[in-house]
């Protein structure tokens, strides 16, 4: 069997070419999912805040009960009411409402993406305080389906509710 070089000329580089393409194309798809899943992994660290700022302002509820039974939490978050400062002097349940409600705003602005919440009360005693979490998050879309270069977003919501007991009736 005679070996002819002239006709095996850039067999080889033809194969490194090939095999570039593939490597290249093999590696941007995996560049995409490492992207879904950072965008994914943000998503379920936004869903725990959620959770840890709802339970926050459940406890604060909790811990002061007479602001509670009075209704003193029912809000819209945010809200342009300006918090007296509770951390340095003893404020009355109504205040210490306010302070709270606050401290929860900002909270919220600094760990969820355009948040905003709802504190709703119904009973006339054990009361029932509903806390509802919203925020907005980047989508994500393929890129057939989106027509304009604008990123979508989506709305996600966290609820959560409480019973609160008149703990001064009780004796």
């Amino acid at each position: 069997m005679i070996f002819d070089i002239r006709r095996n000329q850039g067999f080889s580089l033809l194969e490194v070419l090939i095999a570039l393409f593939l490597m290249s194309v093999a590696l941007l798809g995996t560049a995409g999912m490492q992207v879904y899943a950072l965008k994914v992994t943000q998503g379920g660290q936004f869903r725990a805040q959620a959770v840890v700022l709802g339970a926050d302002l459940m406890e604060r509820l909790e811990a002061n009960n007479a602001g509670a039974v009075a209704g003193s939490y029912v809000a819209t978050l945010p809200t342009s009411t300006t918090a007296p400062d509770c951390t340095t002097s003893s404020c009355a349940p109504s205040q210490m409402a306010i302070y709270d409600l606050d401290q929860s705003q900002q909270n919220l602005a600094r760990q969820l993406p355009a948040a905003t919440a709802t504190i709703t009360m119904t009973g006339a005693g054990p009361f029932v305080y509903t806390l509802t979490v919203s925020w907005q998050e980047r989508s994500f879309k393929s890129r057939s389906s989106t027509t304009s270069s604008q990123s979508a977003t989506e709305s996600f919501s966290y609820t959560v509710s409480r019973t609160v007991y008149n703990r001064a009736a009780v004796i």
